[in-house]
C-alpha cells in the first residue's frame, strides 16, 4: 500500500474535530436529562409515598400510582434507544459461499484485505444485484465492543467490472475499517441513530403509552403530562441534533473520499474511476432486460440465468451509444456518464452517507495514482460453478409472478434474437444518438415554415446533437422524477421523514424548499432543449428543401403533429377517468361511492367518444387487434351500472379496466409509429444528403 496518499486532509481532520466536540456537547446534554429522568422518578416516588403514609385512600393510591408511572414512562423513554433491536441486514436472499467452495475470489479477498492491512470477514455472501458492502448488525452496543464484520458481493456488480476493478472495490469497503480515525465515524454514525430513535421511532413507545392511559382517566392525565415533558426534551434533542448531523454529513463525505484512497493506494486510481463510471450503466442494462421479461409474462417467458443476458445488454447499449469495448466491459467517458446517471435522492440507508459520484472522480484522479495489477477479465469469472451460481440468484428476480402456463426458458441465443428484434422494432436510427427516445420532434410550427425555411446555424447535426446535449436530456428526467417523488413527501403521501438529495440531508418540511429549486433547474433545462428540439427541425427543413423534397417533408410533420394532438387530447381524456375509478380499489363508503360513480359515468362520455374516434380511422386501426375491437363494441354497447345493491359488479369493472389498458396501448402504440415513421423518414434525408456530397 502506497501510504503517502492516506494522510488525513485537513478538511477530514477539522470535520472530525468537529464531530468530536458534537458528540462531547450531545453526551452532556444527554446526561444532564438522564438526571433529570432520575430525580424526576424520586421525586414522584417521594410524592407517592408522602400521599400513601400521610393521606391514604383509594384516589391517593391511583394518584401516587400515576406520578411513578410519569416519572418512569419519562425515564425510559431517555433510555429506550438502548433496547432497540439491531439494524438487521436480511440475509434470507444472500448466498453464503467460503474459501473451499471459490478459491479464487477469496485469494483476491485475501490480497486486498491484506494490502489494505485490515481483518478478514466474518463470513462472504454472493447476492442477485449490483451491489457491494462490508455491513453487520449495528446496535448502541456496537460502539464499545469489536464487530465482525461481513462482506457482500452483488453477481450483478461482478458481471460488470473487471477483476483489478472488483479489487479496487473491495478496497473501498475494507478501506472504512482499516483506520484507526474511521473509529470516530461509527461512534457519530450511533449517536445519529439515537437521536433519530428519539426523535422518530416512537410507534411502540407512543402504544405502551396509550395502553397504560386506558386503564384509568387518572392515568391519562398523568400521561399527557408525560408527553408534555418528552415533547419539551425532543425540542432539545432536535437542536442538538441538526450541528451533530451537519458535522457527520461533512465527516461521512470525508470518509467516503479516504476509503477512496485507500482503494487508490492498492490498485490505483483508475481502476475505481472506471468502476464508478460504469456501475449505473450496469443497472440501466439490468432494468432493461427486467422490462423485457416484465413483459414476457403473459407469454410465459422467463430466463433460468439472467446474467449472461445481462453481459449481452450492457455490451449492445455500449456499442449503441459508440462506446469501446475493453476486455468485453465498455469503457465510460465522464459525458457518457452524464448519459446513464441516475437519481440523486436517497430514500434509504441515510445513515451511510456518499458524496457524489462526479466528487469521488475528481478526487480520485487528483491522487493520479498508477495501476497495479492485471487489468485483464470479467470479475466473474474468478467463480467456480459459475451457472450453478447465477441460476440460483436469477431464481430471485422471478419469484412471485404469476404465469398463465410452465413458463418456457430462454437462453442467450433465444433471447439475443428475441431482444434485437424487439429493439430494432422500438428503436430510432442511431444518427439522433437517443435524443428522441426521451424527447418528441418539434411541432410548435406554423406552415409558413415550410414555405419560408430558415438558414440552419449549425453545419452539421452533430453540432446540435451531441454527448452534452444528450446528458442535459437525462438530467431533466431525473430532476422531474426527483420532483414527483418530492412533492409526495411534501404532501404527506410518502411517511418519509428524512431523506438525501445530492448527498444533502433534507426533512419532509424542507421538500419543498428543494422543489422550488428543481422547478428552476427544469424550466432552464425545458427552455434549452425546446431550443434545440427546433434546431433540429430546422436543420433537417433545410435538408429536405436542398433535396428539393419540401413536399414530402411537410406532410410528415404536418400528419405526426396532428396525431401529437390528438394522442393529447386522448391522454388527458384517459388520465381523468382512471383517476376518477381510483375509489373502486380503495375501501369507500356506500353514500361516497354513488357520488363518486357519478363523476365516473360523466367521464366515460367523452372517453366512449375517443373510442368511436379510434374505430373510424384507419390509422389506428391498422395497429388495432381482433379482439381489442370486440372489446371496445362490447364497451361501447354496454350501459355498466359498475355497482349494484351493496356491492361492485366485477365483471363489468373488469372490462372498463382491459379497454383503459387497450386504449392506452394503443393510443402509444399508434404516436410511436407516427414518430418513428417522421424520424426514419429524416433519417434517409441525411443519408441521402450525404451521398450527394
Amino acid at each position: 500500500m502506497q501510504k503517502n496518499v492516506l494522510n488525513v486532509s485537513n478538511n477530514f481532520r477539522r470535520m472530525a474535530i468537529k464531530s468530536t466536540l458534537s458528540i462531547l456537547f450531545f453526551v452532556c446534554s444527554y446526561l444532564v436529562m438522564i438526571v433529570f429522568g432520575l430525580a424526576w422518578v424520586l421525586l414522584c416516588a417521594l410524592i407517592a409515598y408522602a400521599l400513601g403514609i400521610y393521606v391514604g385512600g383509594f384516589i391517593t393510591a391511583f394518584l401516587g400510582l400515576g406520578l411513578m408511572g410519569m416519572g418512569l414512562f419519562i425515564f425510559f423513554f431517555l433510555i429506550k434507544f438502548i433496547f432497540s433491536p439491531a439494524i438487521k441486514i436480511d440475509r434470507s436472499q444472500f448466498l453464503e459461499i467460503n474459501k473451499e467452495q471459490q478459491p479464487a475470489l477469496f485469494k483476491l479477498i485475501h490480497e486486498t484485505v491484506g494490502e489494505v492491512k485490515t481483518n478478514f470477514p466474518k463470513k462472504v455472501y454472493l447476492t442477485a444485484d449490483i451491489n457491494a458492502s462490508v455491513f453487520y448488525d449495528a446496535t448502541f452496543w456496537s460502539m464499545f465492543f469489536p464487530v465482525k464484520k461481513n462482506l457482500m458481493i452483488g453477481i450483478g456488480l461482478m458481471n460488470s467490472v473487471s477483476t483489478l476493478e472488483l479489487k479496487a472495490i473491495l478496497a473501498h469497503e475494507f478501506g472504512h475499517f482499516s483506520q484507526r480515525s474511521m473509529k470516530l465515524g461509527s461512534y457519530v454514525f450511533n449517536v445519529n441513530k439515537v437521536i433519530y430513535n428519539l426523535l422518530h421511532e416512537n410507534d411502540s413507545y407512543a402504544s405502551w403509552l396509550n395502553g397504560w392511559s386506558s386503564l384509568s382517566s387518572f392515568f391519562l392525565l398523568f400521561s399527557k403530562g408525560a408527553v408534555v415533558i418528552i415533547q419539551g426534551i425532543q425540542n432539545i434533542l432536535m437542536k442538538t441534533y441538526k450541528p451533530l448531523n451537519l458535522n457527520y454529513r461533512g465527516l461521512s463525505r470525508e470518509m467516503e473520499f479516504h476509503a477512496d484512497a485507500v482503494a487508490a493506494s492498492v490498485t490505483g486510481s483508475v481502476p475505481l474511476i472506471s468502476a464508478l463510471l460504469r456501475i449505473e450503466f450496469a443497472d440501466q442494462a439490468l432494468a432493461t432486460l427486467l422490462d423485457f421479461y416484465s413483459n414476457k409474462i403473459p407469454s410465459s417467458k422467463k430466463t433460468n440465468n439472467i446474467y449472461p443476458q445481462h453481459l449481452f445488454l450492457i455490451q449492445h447499449l455500449a456499442k449503441n451509444t459508440e462506446m469501446p469495448l475493453i476486455d468485453g466491459l465498455p469503457y465510460l467517458s465522464l459525458e457518457d456518464y452524464k448519459k446513464f446517471q441516475g437519481t440523486k435522492l436517497v430514500l434509504e440507508d441515510q445513515w451511510s452517507s456518499h458524496p457524489s459520484t462526479l466528487q469521488r472522480i475528481e478526487k480520485l484522479a487528483a491522487l493520479n495514482q498508477a495501476t497495479t495489477g492485471d487489468a485483464s477479465g470479467i470479475s466473474v469469472q474468478l467463480l467456480s460453478n459459475l451457472e450453478q451460481i447465477q441460476q440460483f440468484l436469477s431464481a430471485q428476480y422471478f419469484e412471485g409472478l404469476n404465469y398463465e402456463t410452465v413458463p418456457k426458458n430462454l437462453e442467450i441465443e433465444d433471447f439475443t434474437v428475441l431482444y434485437l428484434a424487439r429493439d430494432q422494432e422500438h428503436s430510432f436510427p442511431k444518427l439522433y444518438k437517443g435524443y428522441f427516445n426521451m424527447r418528441d420532434p418539434y411541432n410548435l410550427f406554423e406552415e409558413e415554415v415550410f414555405d419560408h425555411p430558415i438558414s440552419q446555424e449549425a453545419a452539421d447535426l452533430e453540432q446540435i446533437i451531441n454527448d452534452e446535449i444528450i446528458a442535459e436530456i437525462n438530467s431533466l428526467n431525473i430532476a422531474n422524477a426527483d420532483k414527483n417523488i418530492l412533492t409526495e413527501i411534501a404532501n404527506g403521501y410518502l411517511d418519509i421523514k428524512t431523506f438525501d438529495y445530492d448527498g444533502t440531508k433534507y426533512n419532509s418540511e424542507t421538500a419543498d424548499i428543494l422543489i422550488q429549486s428543481l422547478d428552476e433547474e427544469i424550466a432552464r433545462l425545458e427552455e434549452l432543449l425546446a431550443n434545440r428540439d427546433r434546431k433540429v427541425f430546422h436543420f433537417f427543413l433545410n435538408e429536405a428543401k436542398s433535396l428539393d423534397n419540401l413536399a414530402e417533408f411537410k406532410a410528415h410533420y404536418l400528419n405526426y403533429k396532428k396525431g401529437t394532438v390528438n394522442m393529447l387530447v386522448q391522454r388527458e381524456v384517459y388520465l381523468q377517468l382512471l383517476q376518477s375509478s381510483y375509489f373502486i380499489q380503495a375501501p369507500t363508503a356506500y353514500d361516497q361511492i354513488g357520488q363518486n360513480l357519478s363523476v365516473l359515468k360523466s367521464l366515460e362520455l367523452p372517453f366512449k367518444e375517443q373510442i368511436k374516434l379510434l374505430l373510424a380511422d384507419a390509422v389506428y386501426l391498422e395497429l388495432m387487434e381482433s379482439k381489442v375491437r370486440s372489446r371496445f363494441n362490447d364497451y361501447l354497447n354496454s350501459n355498466a351500472s359498475y355497482f349494484q345493491y351493496d356491492h361492485y359488479n366485477y365483471p363489468e369493472i373488469n372490462l372498463l379496466y382491459d379497454v383503459m389498458a387497450d386504449y392506452s396501448v394503443l393510443v402509444f402504440n399508434t404516436h410511436f409509429k407516427l414518430k418513428k415513421s417522421l424520424l426514419e423518414f429524416q433519417a434517409d434525408i441525411r443519408c441521402s444528403v450525404n451521398q450527394d456530397l
